[in-house]
């Protein structure tokens, strides 16, 4: 073959690769949400003279078309691997590889986002807490990269600094250390969670800080389907799926739970088995992220009541804790505003938790 004919050739097939992409790509139904990415995906941008004058409505155009790109996650895969194998990158799109996990950046530590958050607490504490003769705790949760990113030589938060700062700024309330309670092992590998099985240490000490006895047997449940993190799918990369594990026993299958996410009460279980078969099993735990929620003890030798200012993190916790109470209130000041919690709360010789994940303080702008 000569060369004219080669050159004809290679023409031909990248005309008919581009013709077919872009048929292809205008064919294709429009996905508004990446479940591999766990996020929602550029929209077309808005057609204005504005827009395309200041060149705003190429550059949206430019996200908006990549982000639906036919095989888009394919893709993504060869450019994870490529620069995981080839180019040696340490993390791709801030996602990294250790000890058998996979994990994402968090760095630098931002003082103002913590101003935020213990604002917000104080807020709260000065508002509903103070004149209620409630005992007040905190506790944060490591993130995994407490565990992992230094020491194979990821940049990392100062865990100390925040920590010092964060019970500095709330010194009203009294301090429970569970940094050495936890190890990598004790989180999922695809995923930012801590695993229900290996934190009933954790909730006992919790207890024990707080003066209740929350011990208690449980039987270990197995989640049939696999499960993959919010890591797995940012990250591109093959990797193992994670199982999840769920605790139950007599107390908790008694239990009354009730949701306040719709503005009205609605009667839900400890562990909402349509969405661990959803698109993030984890929220399968206390119903994943709702405003408000309750748990209620009918079995409790105790009339003492319990308030938790969460995030995601106590979804898995709060069921460990039923024993030692006999009606526990999950509050997340994400979905509803610290200045409406006057209406669904009372506090009066109550037990109160706020804890909450490094990644959260150190990203805060989401509490209300």
């Amino acid at each position: 073959m000569n060369d004219k004919i080669k050159s004809i050739v290679l023409t031909v097939l990248s005309a008919v690769m581009l013709l077919t992409l872009s048929v292809w790509c205008i064919a294709k139904p429009g996905d508004d949400y990446s479940d591999s990415e766990r996020r929602v995906l550029a929209s077309f941008p808005e057609i204005t003279w504005e827009n395309i004058l200041s060149a705003e409505f190429m550059a949206d155009f430019e996200d908006y078309s990549v982000e639906r790109f036919p095989m888009r996650d394919f893709f993504r895969s060869i450019k994870a691997l490529s620069e995981k194998y080839i180019f040696v990158k340490k993390d791709n799109n801030d996602i990294y590889s250790a000890d058998g996990h996979l994990s994402k950046l968090e760095y630098p530590l931002n003082i103002s986002m913590l101003d935020n958050a213990a604002d917000k607490f104080s807020f709260i504490y000065e508002k509903y807490l103070e004149d209620k003769n409630a005992d007040v705790y905190f506790s944060i949760v490591p993130d995994k990269n407490y565990f992992l990113a230094e020491k194979n030589g990821y940049l990392s938060l100062d865990y100390e600094n925040l920590v010092s700062y964060m019970k500095e700024k709330t010194s009203y309330m009294t301090y429970i250390d569970i940094f050495d309670k936890l190890s990598s092992d004790d989180y999922y590998t695809t995923d930012t969670h801590w695993k229900q099985e290996n934190i009933t240490d954790v909730a006992e000490y919790i207890g024990e800080c707080m003066g209740v006895d929350v011990k208690a047997e449980y039987k270990v449940n197995t989640l049939e389907n696999p499960f993959y993190g919010v890591y797995y799918g940012q990250a591109a990369l093959p990797f193992r799926a994670d199982t999840i594990k769920y605790l139950t026993n007599d107390v908790l299958d008694n239990c009354i739970v009730t949701s306040y996410d719709t503005g009205k009460p609605e009667k839900k279980s400890i562990y909402n088995m349509e969405k661990a078969f959803g698109k993030d099993p984890y929220e399968m735990f206390t119903e994943g992220t709702v405003a408000l929620l309750t748990i209620e003890n009918p079995d409790a030798q105790t009339e003492k009541e319990l308030i938790i200012f969460r995030d995601s993190f106590s979804g898995s916790l709060a069921p460990l804790l039923v024993q030692g109470y006999k009606k526990i209130t999950l509050v997340d000041i994400r979905y509803v505003s610290s200045q409406m919690l006057g209406s669904f709360i009372n506090a009066e010789n109550c037990d109160v938790l706020f804890i909450y994940s490094t990644i959260l303080l150190n990203n805060s702008l989401a509490f209300k």
